[in-house]
């Protein structure tokens, strides 16, 4: 059970790094009617966005992998208050077009997000948590 977790927290935060770079490399083999909706997207339509926060919240979420990858209690804890809050703070961003390999992405990290939550609760990996082994 332990290489599994690890294996998705490794995993969910290599997915996430390469989602935070979508919108740099994306260009490169999306049309430009493609190029033309995302850049239309109103994305931080009503909650203004920069580069600081964008790298900030990767930062925080690598942050808490690298704790969940070893048993930090309070990583387990604030992975799920970080995610709770990355949720409700998604209702004022706007409208968002992703391309269909940030969509796949999001999805693929949404349940590895999802599994990780789960394993680090609900099986004996809880244990190590609150151990700190």
């Amino acid at each position: 059970m332990e290489s599994i977790f690890r294996f998705l927290v490794v995993l969910a935060a290599l997915l996430s790094i390469l989602f935070w770079g979508m919108p740099y490399i994306d260009y490169m083999w999306l049309s430009n009617e493609q190029l033309y909706l995302l850049d239309k997207n109103g994305l931080g339509g009503e909650i203004s966005g920069n580069e600081i926060a964008y790298w900030g919240a990767l930062t925080i979420w690598l942050a808490l992998s690298v704790g969940l990858f070893f048993y930090n209690r309070f990583a387990r804890l604030g992975f799920v208050a970080f995610y709770i809050f990355s949720l409700a703070l998604n209702l004022f961003h706007g409208v968002q077009v992703l391309s269909p390999y940030e969509s796949t992405i999001s999805s693929l990290i949404c349940l590895a997000d999802g599994a990780i939550i789960a394993t680090a609760y609900l099986t004996s990996i809880g244990g190590k948590f609150a151990s700190g082994s």
